[in-house]
């Protein structure tokens, strides 16, 4: 791809919406120069009338633009059309979604009552996943054309009856001609959707937005870069729904869902959000909210533009950094901490705690990798020389120069962390990191803004062939926890994702703990998947399919499997789209009917139909059973 391209991709000025026509849901319209929506979907049983009207209450007094309905049957078509109506007979007329399955019958006739239908390419194929059969090139034409077919129905119906339509992409269910030619790949994702938006094109139907949805927050990303370019190229321009499908619950939903969403967003790709958590639906409102509005008010940065930009946008790929101590080369991307004052809670909120009885200070597994120390005091702490401590005038095991500081001709000692404020960066900061190839590069940024001459300077470096280790520091402006939480993993997640970065350390206002700070840095790179420090919980949010109580499963699961560090495990309510949705799990929990489980293992059924009550015991014999069990210390 030219360099041209890849600049259309990353905004390397400063941020900026991507341009895309105008649809109307309703009386919401999405695109153009309107902001980003915020949307989410009822988890109730839509032939519950009763239950779905309240839940979808609950959501609009949240904040909740546009809402989705499970919808996948004749039956829920029915109970669609009886809920928007007690709605609008409550003077409540937000746009609402049908989310079809399956069956190009039940979209058409949704396309009739709701203001928007969600269809997923991957079901329009003559030949089912499990196949074995290849697709020739002859009959992946032809199954393409009876894709056409069909879906050429549900576009003049929807031109008929003024409806929009969601093309939906799951990475875990491609249609069979699109796994034969791809693979389950991002460029495969993208070709699904581009099938359906030509179709689209051709009849003359502009009313499309265009999703590509994985667990995966890489695949996710890569592939709506990839539809992105494919779009831009072919001149369509179709408004972009963003969401990490089954992004789990608590922080780690939330962390996951910022960092996959934000790595868009950053780029001004994206018009409409839905944070999927394992939660009541009302709690990914304020999540979303947080994420639409992170850039109002942004002018444009006055950031260095590089001349050459050799990330590819597509595929993760780590820049190439010699590897110092325990950062750059192969390691995984460092967490740093900064304390103002040493002192043994300060440490312990950190993961070190000391043993007075051995004398040693012992880290955890989620313990910050270099400690930044703010003050240059002494301190009283026994054995700091144990502690892999980084300040300035101290005699500690590393040391802290900042560039402006020091001469351009300057040789540091190979212990040295070399403080660059991005906003700042120059020539004679470029003559200080050419003489020391060896130092560990600490960017800073001072506010929020400063991510793109931070993100700027890590692609001249991986243009040029700096090899420095680079850790990125960030500091983030929020008005609570929660907010810190949700802007750090925004903003800095995608230069996890395109392996541009070596180290994080994220800076915090007082009303923000050692504690959520720490786990917040470990949990943008676990979501990154470039550092795993625990388990990785992969949970839908539930919908009418959902057979027993996602959230106390869910609890019940993580309670016996959160110490298995690096694993992922599904938990998913159904039959019907869990084994697709949590293809990337290790290990699956999924209904399969009242009261009974199936279990998975990397998308093989290894046990059907089991009793709820016993599948936790029976998911725990089959990964003990694969030998990837650990007792808990």
């Amino acid at each position: 791809m030219s360099i041209s391209n890849l600049k259309s991709l990353y905004r390397t000025e400063g941020y900026a919406r991507r341009q895309t026509v105008e649809v109307k849901v309703g009386s919401v319209a999405i695109g153009g120069n309107n902001p980003i929506r915020v949307q989410t979907m009822t988890t109730t049983n839509t032939n519950d009338i009763a239950q779905t009207v309240e839940q979808t209450q609950k959501v609009v007094e949240a904040g909740a633009e546009l809402v989705r309905l499970t919808t996948q049957g004749l039956k829920e078509v029915e109970s669609f059309a009886m809920v928007k109506q007690v709605l609008h007979q409550s003077d409540i007329k937000i746009p609402l979604i049908a989310d079809i399955h399956f069956n190009p019958k039940v979209a058409l006739a949704a396309s009739v009552v709701a203001d928007k239908i969600r269809v997923n390419p991957g079901n329009y194929s003559d030949k089912s996943r499990a196949s074995t059969h290849i697709f020739s090139a002859a009959e992946y034409e032809n199954d393409l054309k009876v894709a056409e077919e069909q879906f050429v129905k549900l576009i003049e119906s929807c031109k008929k009856n003024d409806t929009t339509m969601r093309i939906g992409v799951n990475h875990g269910s491609l249609s069979k001609r699109i796994m034969d030619r791809f693979g389950d790949t991002p460029a495969g994702m993208a070709e699904s959707a581009m099938e359906f938006a030509r179709i689209c094109s051709k009849n003359d139907y502009s009313k499309v937005v265009i999703s590509m949805k994985s667990s995966n927050t890489r695949v996710m990303v890569h592939a709506t870069r990839y539809l992105v370019s494919m779009m831009e190229a072919e001149g369509l321009n179709y408004p972009m729904h963003l969401g990490v499908t089954e992004a789990g619950e608590g922080e780690d939903g939330r962390i996951k869902s910022a960092v996959g969403i934000g790595a868009l967003l950053i780029d001004g790709i994206g018009d409409t959000i839905r944070v999927s958590l394992t939660e009541e639906p009302e709690n990914e409102i304020p999540v979303a909210q947080t994420l639409a509005h992170l850039y109002d008010g942004w002018p444009n940065a006055k950031a260095n533009i590089p001349q050459k930009i050799s990330v590819n946008p597509f595929e993760y790929t780590r820049r190439e950094t010699n590897p110092q101590f325990n950062t750059g080369g192969n390691n995984s991307p460092a967490v740093l901490a900064q304390i103002d004052e040493l002192s043994i809670g300060n440490l312990e909120s950190w993961g070190w705690v000391y043993n007075s009885i051995n004398k040693k200070w012992e880290s955890s597994d989620n313990a910050a990798d270099f400690i930044i120390v703010g003050k240059n005091e002494s301190s009283q702490l026994p054995n700091m020389e144990q502690l892999p401590l980084v300040g300035k005038g101290l005699n500690l095991m590393y040391s802290l120069i900042n560039v402006k500081d020091i001469e351009a001709n300057t040789k540091l000692p190979n212990t040295t962390f070399l403080e660059i404020e991005a906003d700042k960066y120059n020539n004679y900061a470029q003559l200080v990191v050419d003489n020391n190839p060896d130092a560990i590069i600490v960017l800073h940024g001072y506010n929020q803004r400063s991510i793109y001459a931070i993100r700027n300077i890590l692609f001249h470096f991986a243009a040029t062939g700096t090899k420095n280790p680079c850790v990125v520091s960030m500091q983030i402006d929020a008005q609570s926890p929660s907010d810190f939480q949700i802007i750090a993993s925004a903003i800095t997640g995608s230069l996890y994702i395109d392996g541009l970065a070596d180290g994080i350390l994220l800076c915090a206002g007082k009303n923000v703990p050692h504690e959520l700070v720490r786990d917040t840095s470990f949990g943008i790179l676990q979501a990154a998947r470039v550092r795993m420090t625990k388990t990785e919980f992969i949970s839908c949010p539930g919908c009418g399919r959902t057979l027993f109580n996602l959230n106390s499963t869910l609890q019940k699961v993580k309670q016996r499997l959160s110490h298995l560090k690096g694993l992922k495990i599904g938990v998913m309510g159904c039959i019907v789209n869990g084994p697709g949705e949590m293809a990337d799990a290790d290990y699956g929990y999924v209904g399969s009917g009242p009261g009974r489980i199936t279990l998975y293992c990397r998308k093989e059924v290894i046990k059907k139909n089991i009793p709820e009550e016993n599948a936790v015991d029976e998911l725990v014999a089959i990964i003990k059973a694969n030998g990837e069990w650990i007792e808990r210390e």
